[in-house]
């Protein structure tokens, strides 16, 4: 039981420091290492063994983050800043915004204005495959769609909680939540996309478009008559200066797309002649996309000057996803040390289907740890890591066990108060993140009984 309590403890002061505001990487630096300390000294048991021995127990300690940071830099965390550096790539030559252009042209065509919501909430899900950031993609949607939204006759609260909501399941195959599940299992990320997460998101997305469309509908009739809003927030404010993107050629949309595309053919769903990893799809992607639009600028100089920002985006992306992914394993193994887990698993195996209880306390335990953080990544990297040892000892499916815990956590993100998609979101519309809060929480709460159900019957 004292490792029960240990990781009891552990996981309250983790909240409590994100509610404090603390920076969420070092806190669960921070904690995890204090952790494996404690749980050294309680037990006496060495904290490195063989060629990871220092003689020195604190550098041991230490040793643990540094040999993830190696493992992880290299190889994972390479991936996701190669991914995040493409994205800024297509930021700053206007791939992106020409994109979302495309895809919501047809919405103009139609006159209902909570129909016009709900599209244009199932077409920011869309680009949030090809996207993957939740708060760029909520920028970018606020600077185009938002307005279109409000032009049509919903409130400032209604469109806002479509935005944050954009980002709810986090089905992209180059994310990073995709790229950790993929280590941990073996699976390719193309197959976790298809095979996995797209069993469960297209129901999960009917249900909430239909919850959605009235719970907006009600909340505006019911808040306009109460006073709580006025006519005044049916009329959006001018947020061109948000958008610091270039405007491009129409078809500058398909480059976004392009590592999907090579992805895909280069996969064991399609081609299996040709071994294409991330990498190289990103590459390949930005040598036709550089040559395209030397073509099309005409000014080599400076198609060449907008390649510093793939670098500086892989940069940005280090600093903030991968030692986040890092920070959270380190944590991660402080738990896994203390052995509570395994306590909790014993238990449940002694029951009947352990591995429902096991998943259930997992899949709440995310849920909970999402909301306090405001970040779906930093709960899903500190428990992913656990899955597949649980599910050896109660059995289930390990990947169906992560999809649903990954689907779920950005669903709960998009209903909490600190979260980056909200506060940005908030801050252009000039709203409380909370009225935001109030309108996306029983969709996404729905989202997350479906993702759970649905994700239960299938490990």
């Amino acid at each position: 039981m004292t490792g029960v309590f240990i990781v009891l403890i552990s996981v309250a002061v983790i909240c409590w420091l994100i509610v404090k505001k603390f920076y969420p990487a070092w806190s669960l630096f921070v904690v995890g290492i204090v952790t494996i300390a404690i749980v050294a000294a309680i037990s006496g048991d060495p904290v490195a063994t063989g060629k990871k021995v220092t003689g020195f127990i604190g550098f041991d300690i230490l040793g643990i983050f540094g040999g993830l940071l190696q493992s992880r830099a290299g190889g994972l965390g390479m991936n996701i800043m190669i991914i995040g550096g493409f994205g800024y790539y297509m930021n700053k030559i206007g791939a992106t915004s020409a994109l979302v252009h495309v895809c919501t042209r047809p919405m103009s065509l139609i006159n209902s204005p909570y129909i016009i919501m709900v599209l244009g909430y199932v077409v920011g899900q869309c680009l949030n495959v090809v996207l993957g950031s939740a708060v760029g993609l909520a920028i970018l949607m606020m600077v185009t769609v938002y307005p279109l939204m409000l032009s049509a006759g919903v409130s400032r609260q209604a469109a806002c909680a479509s935005v944050v909501m954009t980002g709810g399941f986090g089905i992209s195959p180059l994310g990073a939540n995709n790229m950790v599940a993929s280590k941990l299992t073996g699976i390719h990320v193309m197959n976790i996309f298809v095979d996995y997460q797209l069993v469960i998101a297209p129901v999960t997305l009917i249900i909430v478009c239909i919850v959605h469309y009235f719970v907006q509908q009600y909340l505006d009739k019911k808040d306009l008559a109460s006073g709580r809003i006025t006519q005044a927030d049916f009329i959006a404010k001018d947020l061109s200066d948000a958008d610091k993107s270039e405007k491009a050629p129409g078809f500058y949309a398909i480059f976004p797309l392009v590592p999907l595309v090579f992805l895909f053919i280069f996969s064991p769903l399609v081609y299996k002649g040709i071994k294409l990893d991330i990498i190289n799809a990103v590459m390949a992607s930005m040598v036709i996309t550089f040559v395209i639009d030397c073509a099309v600028r005409r000014d080599i100089k400076t198609s060449f000057a907008y390649i510093k920002t793939f670098f500086e985006g892989m940069g940005k992306i280090f600093s903030s996803t991968v030692v986040l992914i890092v920070c959270a394993e380190t944590f991660a193994a402080g738990l896994t040390r203390s052995g509570g887990i395994q306590t909790l698993i014993e238990a449940a195996s002694n029951l009947g289907s352990g591995y429902l209880i096991v998943y259930t306390i997992m899949f709440l335990i995310v849920g909970l740890c999402t909301f306090v953080m405001g970040s779906g990544n930093a709960a899903f990297f500190s428990f992913a890591p656990m899955i597949p040892g649980i599910c050896q000892t109660v059995g289930g499916n390990a990947q169906w066990m992560l999809t649903g815990m990954q689907l779920s956590s950005g669903c709960i993100r998009s209903m909490s108060p600190i979260a980056g998609c909200v506060i940005a979101a908030a801050g252009l519309a000039d709203i409380s993140p909370f009225e935001i809060v109030r309108r996306s929480a029983l969709p996404m709460l729905t989202a997350f009984v479906v993702i759970y159900i649905m994700s239960c019957t299938l490990v």
